[in-house]
Formats: C-alpha cells, sequence, structure tokens
C-alpha cells in the first residue's frame, strides 16, 4: 500500500510539474511582443558550434518574409512581399532593372506596422489596425510615394466606416484630400474635404469644419483659376463664391479679403462694373484692416478700374492716389511705378495733361531704378562665381518696359504741347518752323 501510494503522489507530482513549465511557456510566448522571433534558429559554424540567428541580422527582403512566415504572419507577409517587390514609383522611364530598394531599417518599420495591424485585427483592436495603418501611410507621404500612402489611407478610412468613429472618419478624409492635393488631382481632393465638412457639422465639431474648410479654400482657389484661365467666366465666379464661402467658415480674414476681390476683378472682366463695387471694397477694407499694404494697393487699383468704367473719373483718382501714397510709404517701387502709370493715363483722359506728365515721368524714373537694381545685383553675383538671385518680390524690368514707359512720357508730353501746336499751325507757321529747327517756345495758347 506504501509503495502504491508512493507511486501515485510521485505521478500527481510530475503532471504537475508539467502543468507549470506549459503555462510558463505559454506565458512566455503570450508577453512576446509583436514582431518579435517566437523561435530561434540555430545553425553550425565551421567549428561545429551552434549561434542564435537573431531578428536584427535580417538584411534582405527573403529574410524577413521568410521570418514572418515562420512566426505565422501570413497577411504581414503577403503585404509585405507586394510593398518590398514592386516597381520604384521614383525610377526613371526606360529603366531595365527598376525595383523598390528598400532599406533595412525602413523594411523593419514597415514589417513592425505590418504586424501589428494584424495582431490587433485578431483581437478586434480596430484602434490599432488604424494607428498601424495610419503610421504606413505617413512613412510614405514622407517618401513622396503617394500612391502607397492613398492606399493606407483608404484602409484607415475603411476602418473607421466599419467602426463608425467618425473622428477617425474625418482624419481619414483630411489626409486623403491633402495627398490628392499633392499630386495635383484638385477635384478628386474637393470631394474628400467636402466629405470631412459634412462630418463635422453633422457632430457640431466646429474645429473639424474650419480644418476642412481652409483645405477646400486652396482646393477652390485653384480651381477657379483654372475655369479662369479656360475662359469660363461663370464656372469661375460660382467656384470662387464657394472660396469665399469657405474663408468665412474658416476664419481666414486674409483668404477672405482675396476671394473677395478675385470675384471683384472677374466681374470687371466680364463688364460688370457695378456688381464688383461691394467685393472691390470688402478686400480694400480687409487688407486695410490686416496692415496688407500690397493687398489694398490691388484692391483700390481694381477699384479705380470699376469706377473709370463707371465713368466716376474723380473717385477713380481717389483711389489711385491713394495707391500711390500707400506703395510710397510701404516703400515698395514697383507698387509706385504702377500707381504713376495708372494716375498718368486717367490724369490724361480727364484733361489735366500736367499731372499726367509728372506722373509718367515718375513712373519712367522709377522703373530706371528698379532695371539699374537688377543689373547691379546680377554683376555682384556674377563676381562672386553664384547664379542670378532675386533678394526681393520685385518683378524684373526688361528693356522693353523701359522702352515702353519713355513712350508714355513722350505721349504726355505731346498731349500737353497740343494745345500749342494746333494754334501754331492757324495762326502762326513760322513760329512752328522755328520751333522744329531751334526748339524755341511755342507761343502761348490764347
Amino acid at each position: 500500500m506504501t509503495k502504491s501510494g508512493g507511486a501515485s503522489v510521485t505521478t500527481i507530482g510530475s503532471k504537475s510539474l508539467k502543468k507549470e513549465k506549459a503555462k510558463e511557456i505559454v506565458e512566455e510566448r503570450s508577453s512576446i511582443p509583436p514582431g518579435k522571433s517566437r523561435f530561434s534558429r540555430t545553425y553550425q559554424t565551421e567549428e561545429g558550434s551552434s549561434k542564435v540567428q537573431q531578428s536584427e541580422e535580417l538584411l534582405t527582403e527573403a529574410d524577413f518574409c521568410q521570418r514572418l512566415l515562420v512566426d505565422g504572419y501570413v497577411q504581414s507577409y503577403v503585404d509585405f512581399y507586394h510593398l518590398t517587390h514592386r516597381s520604384d514609383p521614383h525610377a526613371p522611364e526606360g529603366r531595365i532593372n527598376n525595383k523598390i530598394e528598400t532599406p533595412p531599417d525602413d523594411m523593419k518599420y514597415i514589417r513592425d506596422n505590418l504586424v501589428k495591424a494584424e495582431v490587433s485585427r485578431r483581437q478586434g483592436n480596430t484602434t490599432g489596425v488604424y494607428n498601424a495603418f495610419n503610421n504606413l501611410a505617413e512613412f510614405y507621404k514622407r517618401n513622396m510615394d503617394w500612391r502607397t500612402a492613398i492606399y493606407f489611407h483608404e484602409k484607415c478610412l475603411e476602418v473607421a466606416q466599419l467602426t463608425q468613429d467618425l473622428r477617425a472618419e474625418m482624419t481619414a478624409n483630411h489626409s486623403l484630400g491633402t495627398v490628392y492635393q499633392r499630386m495635383g488631382e484638385w477635384e478628386i481632393a474637393q470631394r474628400f474635404h467636402e466629405r470631412h465638412e459634412e462630418i463635422a457639422y453633422s457632430v457640431d465639431i466646429l474645429e473639424e469644419a474650419g480644418k476642412a474648410n481652409i483645405e477646400l479654400h486652396n482646393v477652390y482657389l485653384v480651381l477657379a483659376q483654372r475655369k479662369e484661365n479656360a475662359s469660363d467666366i461663370d464656372g469661375a465666379l460660382e467656384v470662387y463664391h464657394k472660396c469665399l464661402e469657405s474663408s468665412k467658415k474658416c476664419w481666414d480674414k486674409a483668404a477672405e479679403g482675396e476671394a473677395n476681390g478675385k470675384i471683384g476683378q472677374v466681374l470687371l472682366r466680364r463688364g460688370d462694373a457695378a456688381a464688383s463695387l461691394p467685393y472691390l471694397r470688402n478686400h480694400s477694407q480687409i487688407a486695410a484692416d490686416l496692415g496688407d499694404a500690397e493687398g489694398r494697393c490691388r484692391a483700390c487699383s481694381a477699384l479705380a478700374w470699376a469706377l473709370d468704367s463707371l465713368g466716376d473719373d474723380e473717385s477713380a483718382l481717389t483711389e489711385l492716389t491713394l495707391v500711390h501714397s500707400i506703395s510710397e510709404q510701404a516703400g515698395d517701387t514697383y507698387l509706385q511705378a504702377q500707381a504713376c502709370r495708372s494716375l498718368g493715363t486717367l490724369y490724361s483722359k480727364v484733361g489735366k495733361l500736367e499731372q499726367a506728365v509728372d506722373a509718367l515721368q515718375k513712373h519712367f524714373d522709377l522703373f530706371k531704378i528698379l532695371a539699374h537694381r537688377a543689373t547691379v545685383g546680377s554683376t555682384a553675383a556674377l563676381k562672386k562665381g553664384k547664379k542670378t538671385e532675386k533678394a526681393t518680390n520685385e518683378p524684373i524690368i526688361k528693356a522693353e518696359d523701359l522702352d515702353l514707359a519713355r513712350v508714355y512720357v513722350g505721349i504726355s508730353r505731346g498731349n500737353l504741347l497740343m494745345g500749342a501746336y494746333v494754334m501754331a499751325i492757324d495762326c502762326r507757321l513760322s513760329a512752328l518752323l522755328d520751333w522744329k529747327l531751334g526748339r524755341t517756345d511755342l507761343p502761348p495758347i490764347l
């Protein structure tokens, strides 16, 4: 009896010991973080001793793929294989071997996030899946691999829609829209940003709505300019109005002023001077409030054009005088020159010929200053052996621009002398001949 009782105790003890060891193994395996090897492969060295192949020794795509299969991450293996064996999106055309080259550190980052997504999916952790895919999308955005970034952002959007996570869905739509903007596919970007805005207003998150409208303003601005360049004036006006609404929704006064100015200028080109006045005045007022000298000069110049078209010459002169004053205070030589030319032509139109000569002469003098600056800057750069670079935003004044400015001065002086010239022809032809030969003074106009 004692003997059999001792055997049974021994058997029970050995079974409990095996259970404890099995439990330790399970706990050890379950505590291994995703992406770490559960097994250690041994291989024989030349001396016959065995070493353990660590995961840090993985250097090639084949090594990483093999390790993923050994660890049981089948989906991660499939995705990793396609990501590291596809064509290089940045490879030049005509290159024979255009397989993408991925450094080991990048392969490790890709593998870790793929494994994290797969493990999170198995555990039902949708947040972990979303974060892993988002990490991969941002990684490919940094590498300017836009199509692959879009693929993972779309994966994020699918996860967000399946779980009805509206915040995550807004983030995914925003990310997709910005990537399509970087690619120049503005119509597709518009669709994602508008969806972002729609969700934001449906749940009353004004911060997200403003974020969406910042991007929508940029998208609408490009689309409207394209329509304007294609002479689709009505289409451009429609999109510019959307641009104006977006700027108001994101509380961007500078963008609002710019949109007002764009609408006003398009209406002017269409011949609706009266309709353009409210938008141009809004642009001028917003630019004044923000201290934007260049924006206010553009607004006042357009206002002068509109008022002149409506026959209000005095108001137009007032706006142009304001442009000249603002540009002079701001020290912007080019804006001063433009204002002087506009003033000179308008003075000529209303019959103020002496003021026209003064304004157009100043326009010519300012253009000479700008041309001299450009010449000095290019000469200094050549002496230093560097390429010519513009330190300011002033446009380069060419010889043709100077010639045109000189012509303006000549025409204005001719207009000033026209009365005396006509008088000399009618009354004193000899005086005209004296002026022609010796540049004597013409007789005064009676």
